[in-house]
């Protein structure tokens, strides 16, 4: 291995150790980081990753980016893509006044453009505090030829909100109400009232140098959400988050929470483009073929009747394999979709034995690459290495998997993600403490 750097470093002592502190530059720092996404777009290396006040998975995160033009020697500074509303921002465990991004996860379409997809909460603790969440209350619903997200009022009498921002009643007669559902702030004529993603008054701490607000009288369902992001300049710019959750979302099954599942998606040889995304239920996940405008979605998958992230290839067959997160420590969890990604058969485990935490996966000529803990705890990092194999009429028989991985670290090591750099070199981004550090590595294979 070579050329480790560390990208993204923490600056807060309640989240990360001073001496890994030291490390913060104005190019690679914020409070807290988390949860690292990793593509070459086209000869540029993309990096996002969660930029948060603390470093758990609630409280003020946004989305920010680093960039590399030189097969990652070395990278743009850090640049914030993407910003939640919030109300009170510090980075204190206990505070959940704000909204927040969770989980980036990009794709590089054949278009040229990198597509991210991300999950997004209203204020609340996410899936760590679902007593805070509206089960009952519907987010989406018909009106005319579009399917709207609906908000709310505190005697819960429902709003649409039209895709051209309008507020329209349960009656469907206009109101003088407008919104922007990407941002959530609400105005009333010309007057701003306060954002639908939040809850209660502003801040105590607000003052006019904060990038703080307060509540709406109409609310969003408190529930998540699934928002992309375009790049058609490999990383320098971006579009703002787009709510797709309305095309995608199962109201019946899914419950309180569709999301994202972290790292990298797959943009297969024919060019159609899938995501794993998965539910408090169990795993799906969502696919298009014109470069991110429309999606469709699969029926939840057997293999995975738990909370689960999980990771897709296509092999040299153009089948598309998964690997999954497991339920404690053991073998991988396997299966195979034979029709592009529209549903998937459960196979036998494979050999790489991980603890529960998210795996990636990549592919480079007849081999499959997957990065890992490896120890019992989220420790002793490696990339497993397989081949696979299929009989003389092309059919699938199994992978070899490599009796000695390719060691990445002996600490700590969780959440990672990887990228094809040339035929011979892969890029990994990974966390590489509890908290707050990142670390990018080349590794010739």
């Amino acid at each position: 291995m070579s050329n480790k750097q560390t990208l993204f470093c923490g600056t807060c002592p309640d989240y990360l150790d001073e001496k890994y502190i030291k490390q913060a530059t104005p190019a690679n720092s914020a409070p807290a980081f988390r949860i690292p996404s990793l593509i070459n777009a086209d000869g540029v290396l993309v990096a996002a990753v969660d930029k948060g006040a603390t470093s758990l998975d609630w409280g003020y995160i946004e989305l920010a980016v680093r960039r590399s033009t030189n097969g990652g020697k070395d990278w743009d500074d850090i640049k914030t893509i993407a910003t939640p509303p919030a109300r009170v921002i510090n980075s204190k465990a206990e505070n959940i006044a704000t909204a927040f991004y969770i989980d980036p996860c990009m794709a590089y379409a054949k278009n040229g453009e990198i597509i991210m997809l991300v999950t997004y909460y209203p204020e609340s603790k996410g899936l760590h505090n679902r007593k805070l969440l509206d089960k009952k209350k519907i987010a989406y619903a018909k009106f005319d030829d579009a399917i709207c997200p609906l908000i709310y009022d505190r005697d819960g009498n429902y709003f649409y909100i039209l895709p051209d921002g309008k507020v329209i009643d349960s009656s469907k007669k206009s109101t003088r109400y407008r919104v922007n559902f990407t941002d959530g702030e609400l105005y009333l004529g010309d007057e701003y009232i306060g954002n639908i993603f939040l809850n209660g008054a502003r801040g105590k701490n607000m003052n006019s140098s904060e990038k703080t607000t307060y509540g709406a009288p109409l609310k969003a369902v408190k529930r998540s959400y699934v928002f992309m992001l375009k790049s058609s300049d490999k990383g320098e710019t971006w579009s703002k988050p787009v709510d797709i959750t309305g095309s995608i979302l199962n109201q019946a099954t899914d419950g309180t929470f569709l999301g994202v599942a972290p790292g990298n998606a797959l943009t297969t040889k024919e060019g159609r483009i899938i995501f794993p995304l998965y539910t408090l239920n169990g795993t799906v996940c969502i696919y298009s073929d014109d470069n991110g405008e429309t999606w469709h979605r699969n029926n939840k998958q057997t293999f995975t009747p738990n909370i689960d992230e999980w990771t897709l290839v296509e092999g040299p067959d153009a089948n598309i394999y998964s690997f999954s997160r497991a339920k404690r420590y053991g073998k991988t969890p396997f299966a195979i979709s034979t029709d592009k990604g529209i549903t998937f058969e459960k196979m036998k485990k494979v050999q790489p034995k991980a603890p529960k935490c998210q795996k990636n996966a990549i592919v480079i000529g007849n081999r499959v690459f997957l990065s890992h803990p490896s120890g019992k705890t989220r420790e002793k990092g490696v990339i497993s290495v397989g081949e696979f194999k299929f009989d003389k009429k092309g059919i699938f028989k199994g992978i070899d998997w490599n009796k000695n991985d390719i060691k990445i670290t002996d600490g700590f090591f969780a959440y990672s993600c990887m990228t094809k750099i040339d035929e011979h070199t892969i890029g990994i981004l990974y966390e590489d403490q509890p908290g707050s550090h990142l670390v990018f590595e080349t590794v010739k294979v």
